[in-house]
């Protein structure tokens, strides 16, 4: 299912309460703002764990914590309470919120048909928040562009570079698939194709090398989605073949807990 941006999400749960609730729908954000700004300055970030790394077949190995989003979930939740505001729908709507903000969440997933059980970590980028198992990888952020990456690295050169980037562009998805189809026409097999999951948007995949012949050829995939401020978001990821039932389900089910905040960080800043 496709993540909407937050302002529909907002609006929709709310619409379902009560009219009153549509009326003070700014100030119940900027209360769940103050409100988490005050619990991170109580709660500053704990260093990273180190882990060691982990392999199997293949290569299988395994920045900046999610600042205002993190820390005030439940808290977020009780102040919404505390405006009276207790219909059914909007408590549906508040637990939502503490499902998409809670700072853990244990993952349950299968790879290479194996089931894996890990506690993934929020982390905030440029207007929204995803989840990622710190055991394996980690958040760099840089320029416009936020990396996700293995926490360590193959030494053995063969295998090709596993990450994935998170960017916006200031264009509709169609118009950026469109382009980023043509920059890939080089590849032996590149194809586009809108898609429903695990977001809502453009899905750009190629295939380098020998096309798919080779357990080492990379696989370049690209989901181009609205970033609800009359932009996208391009999301870049880079594994090979071999790796696509361990890589690339990994950072499949990562998208799936892709969150925008950019609407609901415009409601909160409103005068």
């Amino acid at each position: 299912m496709g993540r909407d941006p937050w302002d529909q999400e907002i609006a929709d749960g709310l619409k379902k309460g009560t009219d009153d609730a549509m009326r003070h729908k700014d100030e119940i954000w900027m209360a769940i703002k103050e409100r988490i700004h005050n619990e991170q300055a109580q709660h500053p970030s704990e260093p990273e764990t180190r882990f060691a790394p982990r392999e199997s077949k293949g290569r299988r190995r395994s920045g900046r914590r999610a600042a205002g989003w993190i820390a005030g979930t439940a808290a977020a939740a009780a102040i919404v309470l505390t405006v009276s505001f207790q219909t059914a729908p909007v408590q549906a709507f508040i637990d939502q919120v503490k499902e998409w903000f809670a700072p853990q969440k244990t993952v349950e997933q299968e790879l290479e048909g194996m089931p894996e059980t890990s506690v993934d970590q929020l982390h905030e980028g440029a207007d929204y928040v995803i989840y990622i198992d710190e055991s394996r990888f980690k958040m760099v952020h840089e320029s416009g562009v936020d990396r996700i990456e293995l926490k360590e690295k193959p030494t053995d050169d063969r295998y090709p570079e596993v990450f994935m980037e998170i960017s916006q562009e200031g264009i509709d998805p169609k118009t950026a698939a469109g382009q980023l189809q043509k920059e890939l026409q080089t590849y032996p097999k590149v194809e586009a194709n809108p898609v429903d999951e695990p977001i809502q948007g453009w899905e750009v995949r190629a295939v380098g090398g020998t096309g798919g012949k080779e357990w080492d050829d990379p696989v370049i995939r690209y989901y181009v989605f609205d970033n609800g401020q009359g932009g996208s978001f391009v999301v870049k990821q880079q594994y090979f073949l071999e790796a696509s039932e361990g890589f690339g389900a990994r950072f499949h089910n990562m998208m799936k807990e892709f969150h925008i905040t950019s609407n609901a960080n415009k409601e909160t800043t409103k005068e």
